[in-house]
């Protein structure tokens, strides 16, 4: 079939199949050419580097951009890229970048010291008159010098900011010409606009149906760890947004898609026992937790919360709704994140611990239901189920039964994805949402769900001063063992607290066809399209 008339037969697909409900793929060596077709589970965004939230845009802008630090993905170590190597001065405030010889972008601007140090800059101030805002991840009030007679930025800060050279691996710090700055906004908001000096170069978009990216000339600056020093194998990725999880697999088992992300879990079997790949991720960064809100009904008492933590039965929810691309969370924080440290003992299933825990903070009677109450009051809580994960509805489900055991009415309401984040996050009856994606610096990620100064999820409002004090120290913390040392403090703090309730660690499963080879994930989980290739 020509690949142009895809998203013709994707959606007759879809009227046809209405009824129905970690490491690299492949040994054998790369083929050069061909055309790999990529079903997302949902449509990019905006492609303005400071705007880049959604998963499915970074995965585009991992592929499109380049960046001055990576992180092994295997080893968890900072390797060199773009910048070949750098210095920190001892108190945090000064970095110093050697960048790369011979590195251009897309339009065959120089990606030199100049580009670099206005690329800092702009992340960090955005552009008020064209109305970007600063990446939240970037350090305010950065500058940076150029020196590209010997090829030199020399980046300095007003505070120490420990997370720095975490958050120049993250997609949002993709270096962009100079022509991508100066574009409107509303261009810069276009994958057509969006020019980088990574591995691919945006052919040709069609918002909510086709993004098509083509092989870069001329690449050779990749890490040094990746399998691919050069140009990608693939000549061309076409990427489809194809929401309904069942029209995604039915091209993919058709052979009219070649890698798909989002493939229910007991659907796994059946594709590696038909000859396709299987490929999940843990992304670095925080697990998949509920954050718990005292202000919500019933919340207010720590034992309650406690409770909640205690009643989970991860381990029986990961061997009858998943495989072995998930597991159960042992922390707030994901493994192979830096400064992670094992505490799912504060909150291993205990269901007896937990009815004790209930009983002293009131709930000792039951209603007709079964449901334990005080004063008259049923112990409910109410939650909305999470858009982002196309598991969450069987596993939210499948706790509502545990908690129903125990006697508490957890309500389950559903919200599209358009509106979820506005609604789900500002109901005040809301006890809990899911949260915890792949994260560049654990720091950072935590301060911006849970400080005061970030969006505080959990409503203290910098009440727990112990809290905000441990999430304030980390940025200033320029030696890692410190920093280590605060994190661990941290995942321990919210956990005896009862803020957080970790359910999983949070994974990214992609299913590939036979003929992809060498299909491999970043950090952040995100594929890397360069090393791929596709035999005949």
């Amino acid at each position: 079939m020509n690949r142009r008339h895809l998203a013709a037969a994707v959606t007759a697909l879809a009227l046809a199949l209405s009824g129905c409900a970690t490491a690299a793929t492949g040994s054998g060596a790369p083929q050069d050419g061909g055309t790999l077709t990529y079903l997302d589970a949902e449509i990019p965004t905006s492609a303005q580097v400071q705007e880049s939230g959604t998963w499915q845009t970074r995965a585009l802008q991992q592929n499109v951009t380049d960046r001055l630090v990576y992180r092994n993905a295997e080893t968890g170590e900072l390797e060199p890229w773009v910048a070949e190597s750098w210095e920190v001065a001892p108190d945090g405030l000064t970095y110093t970048f050697v960048i790369r010889d011979g590195v251009t972008y897309s339009d065959g601007s120089a990606l030199d010291a100049t580009s670099v140090a206005r690329n800092l800059e702009w992340q960090s101030a955005g552009d008020a008159e064209k109305g970007t805002t600063p990446n939240a991840q970037f350090p305010s009030g950065l500058t940076a010098r150029a020196d590209d007679a010997t090829r030199t930025v020399v980046v300095t800060l007003t505070s120490p900011y420990a997370p720095f050279l975490n958050v120049l691996t993250s997609w949002s710090a993709g270096l962009v010409a100079d022509a991508t700055i100066d574009a409107p906004k509303e261009e810069q908001q276009r994958f057509v606009h969006l020019i980088g000096s990574g591995p691919f170069v945006v052919e040709s978009e069609e918002y909510g149906k086709e993004i098509v990216l083509v092989r870069r000339e001329g690449y050779a600056w990749a890490p040094p760890s990746s399998p691919n020093q050069g140009e990608a194998h693939l000549a061309k990725v076409v990427v489809i947004p194809v929401l309904e999880d069942s029209v995604r697999l039915g091209t993919l088992r058709a052979g009219e898609g070649d890698v798909i992300r989002y493939v229910q879990p007991s659907e796994e079997k059946g594709l590696v026992d038909a000859g396709f790949h299987v490929v999940a991720g843990t992304g670095v960064g925080l697990s998949n937790q509920w954050f718990l809100r005292s202000s919500a009904p019933f919340l207010d008492d720590v034992r309650v919360r406690h409770a909640l933590q205690r009643l989970i039965d991860r381990d029986t929810i990961v061997d009858t709704l998943y495989t072995d691309s998930w597991s159960p969370a042992t922390s707030v924080l994901a493994p192979g994140t830096f400064g992670y440290q094992d505490v799912s003992d504060e909150f291993a299933f205990e269901p007896d611990a937990a009815a004790a825990l209930l009983d002293e903070a009131g709930f000792t009677q039951r209603d007709a239901d079964g449901y334990r109450t005080k004063g008259g009051q049923r112990l409910t809580v109410k939650t909305y189920i999470d858009v982002y994960d196309n598991t969450a509805k069987s596993l939210f489900q499948a706790i509502q039964q545990q908690l129903k055991e125990a006697g508490i009415d957890l309500q389950l309401n559903e919200l599209d994805y358009s509106t979820y984040w506005a609604t789900a996050f500002k109901d005040p009856e809301v006890g809990f949402l899911r949260v915890g994606w792949p994260h560049p610096d654990p720091s950072r990620g935590l301060q911006q769900y849970y400080s005061k100064d970030g969006q505080d999820l959990l409503g203290l409002q910098g009440s727990d001063a112990r809290l905000q004090e441990l999430l304030d120290a980390q940025t200033a913390a320029v030696d890692d063992a410190t920093r280590q040392d605060l994190l661990a403090q941290t995942q321990q703090h919210l956990v005896e607290q009862g803020y957080v309730v970790p359910v999983l660690d949070d994974s990214q499963v992609f299913v590939t066809a036979e003929r992809v080879e060498g299909f491999r994930l970043t950090d952040g989980a995100l594929p890397e399209f360069s090393t791929t290739s596709l035999t005949q």
